[in-house]
């Protein structure tokens, strides 16, 4: 009982906290681009799964609020998560799952995810298909790979990748617009410095960080 309780409270905190309203706010102002489906719109919060920092990442996904957006990455064999057990909460909160490496061949999942260094791919067709890029000269790959979803990062410094250059605001707006695409903004966002993102030609937020607290 007081386990349940605890979780109705963290699902409130989660759902009423500044970064999910913030981004629910740039969402409501995005001027719709063509997605997967032309009825379709795409998720406007997105939770990344890493593999040093979402020991379990079913935790978050329960708490997200309905509708969002989940990435599931895997790149190494030595990271294992039960994409059966993430299945039952896909269609319970109304969750839109994209995979990457391994997870890619699992009919559990409504896409995949394509990391902006994967050199060779498998165009899959029918699924939704997304890609992480870091600047305009990215656009090329994301019209061949016919990505419907494009993650621009990273935005602001993250914890997972110190040393490299943020592209910042202004280039954030500048590269959404290059992109015919939505665009999700990615890295380093949190609920401090997510209302700097108002009134950019983006659909919403995605992140790691921001969940786990």
């Amino acid at each position: 009982m007081f386990k349940l309780l605890l979780t109705k409270l963290v699902i409130k905190e989660m759902i009423n906290n500044k970064f999910v309203n913030t981004t629910r706010s740039i969402s409501f102002n995005y001027k719709r681009k063509k997605f997967y489906k032309r009825n379709m719109r795409p998720p406007y919060l997105w939770f990344f799964t890493d593999i040093k920092k979402t020991q379990r990442p079913l935790t978050i996904i329960k708490i997200l609020p309905k509708e969002s957006g989940v990435v599931i990455r895997n790149y190494s064999h030595t990271e294992q998560i039960d994409i059966r057990e993430i299945k039952k909460y896909r269609h319970s909160r109304i969750l839109t799952i994209l995979a990457a490496g391994e997870y890619t061949k699992h009919n559990y999942v409504d896409g995949v995810h394509y990391p902006r260094w994967l050199q060779s791919y498998n165009i899959k067709t029918n699924v939704i298909k997304s890609i992480s890029v870091h600047g305009g000269k990215d656009i090329r790959k994301s019209i061949n790979l016919k990505a419907n979803l494009v993650f621009i990062a990273p935005i602001f410094k993250t914890t997972s990748h110190k040393k490299q250059n943020c592209l910042g605001v202004i280039k954030l707006g500048l590269l959404a617009k290059l992109y015919k695409v939505p665009v999700i903004a990615l890295g380093g966002i949190n609920e401090h410095n997510v209302s700097r993102l108002k009134g950019l030609p983006i659909l919403g937020c995605a992140g790691i960080d921001v969940f786990i607290k």
